[in-house]
This record gives C-alpha cells, sequence and structure tokens, in this order.
C-alpha cells in the first residue's frame, strides 16, 4: 500500500473520529413535556466561524443513537462538506438536531408549532453557542421551516432575536413564514424543478418577497438548478433533497453566511 494511500485513510479516519452525537439535557418543566435529551449529530470544523444547527423535515426524528459514526444521504452530500476544507471553506461546524419524538401533522404539522419543540431548539442552541462561542444559523428544510420560522417567532416574543445570526429557509414547506417584525439575514432556497407540491418555490417566493419589503437585512431567493428526480416520494427525494446538486446547495449556502470569497 502507498504512503499516499496510508495518508488519505488516516486523514478519513480522523474526520470521521471528530464527527460524533452530541447529548443535549432538556431541563424544561412542563405539562407532558418529555425529559428526554435531545441527540444531536455534530461535524465540527477545524477553523470554524459559525455553527449552523440544521432541523430536519418529515416527521423530525432521525432515530440517531450515541454511538453513530456519521450521517448518508443529503445529511452526508450536502451538510458535511461544509465543514471540510477539502470541498468548501470548512468554517462551519454542523449540527444536526434530532427530535427524541416524532413531530406529524395531517394538513399541516402543527406539533413543530409545540412549545416543548421550540424550546427543546432553543437549548440546543445554546449549547452550541456556549461550546464554540460563535453566531449560530438555523437551517429548516421542509417541514423543518416550520421549525425555524415558528422558532425565530418565540425567540422574538421573549425579545431573544440575537440568539441567532441568520437562517437558511430551504425546500421550505408551504404555510411556514417569518412575520413583519423580522430583522434576520433569510437565504431562501429551493429547486427550480421541485416535485413536492407542499413545497413549491412559487410559495416560498411571496414569502420572500413579503421579507424584503420589511426585512432590512440581507435577504435572497436562489433556486438550485441542477440534479435529478428519483422514483421515490417526491418530498422526500430527487430534487426536493438536490439529489445530485449537493455541491450547487452547499456553496450557495456558505456564499450566503460568508460572502464571496476574496
Amino acid at each position: 500500500m502507498s504512503k499516499w494511500i496510508v495518508l488519505c485513510l488516516c486523514m478519513w479516519t480522523q474526520s470521521l473520529a471528530l464527527a460524533k452525537v452530541v447529548s443535549v439535557e432538556f431541563k424544561e418543566k412542563g405539562f407532558l413535556f418529555r425529559d428526554a435529551p435531545t441527540l444531536n449529530f455534530l461535524w465540527p470544523a477545524k477553523q470554524a466561524k459559525a455553527t449552523l444547527i440544521f432541523i430536519p423535515g418529515g416527521e423530525g426524528r432521525l432515530g440517531i443513537t450515541l454511538d453513530r459514526k456519521n450521517l448518508g444521504g443529503f445529511y452526508g452530500s450536502t451538510l458535511k462538506p461544509l465543514s471540510d476544507p477539502t470541498l468548501s471553506r470548512g468554517e462551519l461546524n454542523v449540527v444536526v438536531f434530532d427530535s427524541p419524538i416524532q413531530l406529524p401533522g395531517l394538513d399541516y404539522p402543527t406539533s413543530r408549532q409545540s412549545t416543548e419543540h421550540l424550546l427543546r431548539i432553543e437549548s440546543v442552541v445554546r449549547h452550541f453557542k456556549d461550546q464554540f462561542g460563535l453566531p449560530i444559523w438555523i437551517m429548516g428544510h421542509s417541514n423543518g421551516a416550520v421549525s425555524i420560522t415558528e422558532f425565530y417567532k418565540m425567540l422574538q416574543k421573549s425579545k431573544k432575536e440575537d440568539l441567532i445570526e441568520g437562517a437558511i429557509y430551504s425546500s421550505a414547506r408551504m404555510g411556514s413564514n417569518f412575520n413583519d417584525k423580522t430583522r434576520l439575514p433569510i437565504l431562501f432556497l429551493g429547486h427550480e424543478r421541485e416535485q413536492c407540491p407542499k413545497s413549491l418555490p412559487s410559495s416560498a417566493k411571496m414569502v420572500f418577497e413579503q421579507q424584503q419589503k420589511t426585512n432590512p437585512l440581507k435577504t435572497e431567493f436562489i433556486l438550485i438548478k441542477g440534479g435529478e428526480a428519483q422514483p421515490q416520494n417526491p418530498c422526500s427525494s430527487g430534487f426536493h433533497m438536490f439529489y445530485g446538486a449537493s455541491e450547487e446547495a452547499y456553496t450557495t449556502i456558505e456564499k450566503f453566511v460568508f460572502g464571496p470569497r476574496s
């Protein structure tokens, strides 16, 4: 085995060793609150300048366990590279939030508006803000967009908006929105060939255009162009999940957070 292959294997192994599951205690008490900790998958960046906390779509529960060493699929291809200096600037710690309970909804995922869910997000944001001492960006994908918009509204009510630096509103579930008091940089990200009827780019553009009128901070609406469809549910695969277009997605996120490379 050549020295080059050995070196590559060592670097790959070291990268996996850095990734880990972080358990965040949930201390809030309330009627029917669960006291289970919130598990989060972390890809730390060696030269981090900010931390991205990602709230998944679907029913919000990935089933991460403490012994998990890596995440594949959308997470590994679109989020992990933001922490990897061989693929990007490598300046973002990336955290994937895993709800300990399912977050269902019939016509709309109203469970993502629950006090427990929003307080769990706050506890995770505070944990990683304290751990790294860096600005926090939150990203909600699909149903996760409901989580981040409702979370920000909760911060507004408690006058804690400065807890987060900005937001990525990605392939957003229709109906999720920011209000006209929002003062936050927001990237509205979607795919021009989106096939999920619950996450139409036209709906996200309406939210973006409203924010342009009232939000004095930076907002952008960007549609991914590459990638391809898959023969699965279009709301959990293909264009909706930036399949085949992960690099286009993560470079767009990175550019919005940090600005263009000098």
